[in-house]
């Protein structure tokens, strides 16, 4: 029996409304839908909910109900789980979400039909050494970010590819970006736009205090080392604009290609630069990107 996962973002202005319309569009067809617990408690669906290690591990495919960075989160959730997942865009630009709320019904049918494509996305790992061992690890989609905090203070970044030194970076911070989430973080501070078939990985400095420093790109086989040095301990660490974790000046991110893939649901005839283009310039009209 087919099974769909809906991972609503509960906050989302009409939420309720469109996940009614969708329960009802698959009950109709004999289609079981499931909910992380505690959406469907938030949601009073609580006839649809499932503890979410179980949501998991039934599911044909996920429906994330918000912006990119539901899809986001609930990409990193179920990636070792392989287990695709499409969006529904109910945020202002969706540049990763596949289905547009008008499109709903259409989409929806080419779902239940397996009229769809699954493309697979290069994810990474953050892990942060303290003291010569590892105390936290983070898988990321997008991008991982080492910042100053709150402070104006700049920070100084060492940064090794695959132990060698490679940069000094004396900036704001550093971002380490999948070809995904180079259309991010990494796009608005000057790195370049990569399509994510190619499985590469952009390194872009923050406002580096310096005359010279571009936005590398390196093969995803390579591991990178991050050590900060700096007086203070207003350092953070940022996974998908989502996951946060300080950071103490002597610590080092290492970031290294995930052993998981993300699973995107994909419709035919929707091309990457025909999103590039409408998303990107949607952005512009909006005034966010």
């Amino acid at each position: 029996m087919l099974t769909v996962g809906l991972f609503p973002n509960t906050k989302k202005q009409s939420i309720s409304t469109v996940l009614g319309w969708i329960v009802q569009y698959f009950k109709e067809r004999n289609v079981r839908v499931v909910l992380p617990e505690d959406a469907a408690l938030e949601l009073k669906c609580t006839n649809l909910a499932g503890k979410l290690e179980c949501v998991k591990n039934d599911i044909t495919f996920g429906i994330t109900l918000g912006g990119d960075g539901t899809l986001l989160n609930t990409a990193r959730e179920i990636a070792p789980f392989g287990i695709p997942v499409c969006g529904v865009n109910m945020g202002n630009l969706g540049f990763l979400t596949e289905i547009e709320v008008p499109d709903l019904s259409t989409a929806l049918d080419r779902l239940v039909r397996g009229d769809y494509y699954i493309e697979e996305r290069l994810m990474l790992d953050a892990v942060v050494i303290r003291n010569g061992s590892p105390i936290y690890i983070s898988p990321a989609l997008n991008d991982i970010v080492v910042a100053k905090g709150g402070f104006s203070r700049m920070i100084k970044l060492k940064l090794f590819i695959d132990e060698e030194l490679t940069a000094d970076y004396p900036a704001d911070g550093l971002i380490i970006a999948t070809s995904t989430g180079s259309t991010g973080y990494s796009l608005s501070s000057g790195g370049p736009i990569i399509n994510p078939k190619l499985k590469v990985i952009v390194i872009t400095p923050i406002c580096p205090h310096t005359l010279h420093s571009r936005a590398l790109v390196i093969s995803e086989r390579e591991e990178i080392k991050v050590r900060m040095q700096a007086t203070h301990d207003d350092i953070v660490l940022t996974v998908d604009g989502q996951a946060v974790y300080n950071l103490l000046p002597d610590d080092t991110v290492v970031v290294r290609r995930s052993p998981f893939r993300a699973r995107f649901i994909r419709f035919t005839g929707k091309s990457y630069y025909e999103t590039l283009r409408t998303k990107l310039r949607r952005g512009d009209r909006d005034g966010s990107c």
